[in-house]
């Protein structure tokens, strides 16, 4: 006698290809983040004329030689980017992951710390 086990694949998956509900409550957020669980930002900033770019974001240099490198500032951007893909120069957030300011530059690059 044959035995067959089904087992059903979960389609809701992280990018590791772990199931979600296989996840520990205690690193669950920075997995959210790391793999945009929550999505882009949903709200629109108001148009640049009513909000102008802040000005900072004009003086500040492209990238420190020292910038942090490796995995968890990878992830980190990786977040920032997903949440600040479909936002205009101006916007920004403060990583739930690393504490860090993300923000959207006016040439369209997003830059840490610029805040």
């Amino acid at each position: 006698m044959e035995v067959f086990l089904v087992v059903k694949k979960s389609t809701d998956l992280t990018s590791a290809g772990v199931p979600w509900s296989d996840v520990p409550d205690f690193v669950l957020p920075h997995v959210e983040w790391i793999d945009n669980r929550s999505g882009p930002a949903e709200q629109a900033l108001p148009p640049l004329d009513q909000e102008p770019i802040p000005p900072v974001l004009y003086t500040l240099s492209r990238l420190h030689e020292d910038r942090p490198r490796g995995s968890k500032p990878m992830l980190d951007v990786h977040g920032a980017k997903s949440r600040l893909e479909n936002c205009r120069p101006g916007a920004w957030l403060i990583s739930p992951f690393t504490g860090w300011k993300w923000a959207k530059w006016p040439d369209g690059q997003l830059r840490v710390d610029a805040l």
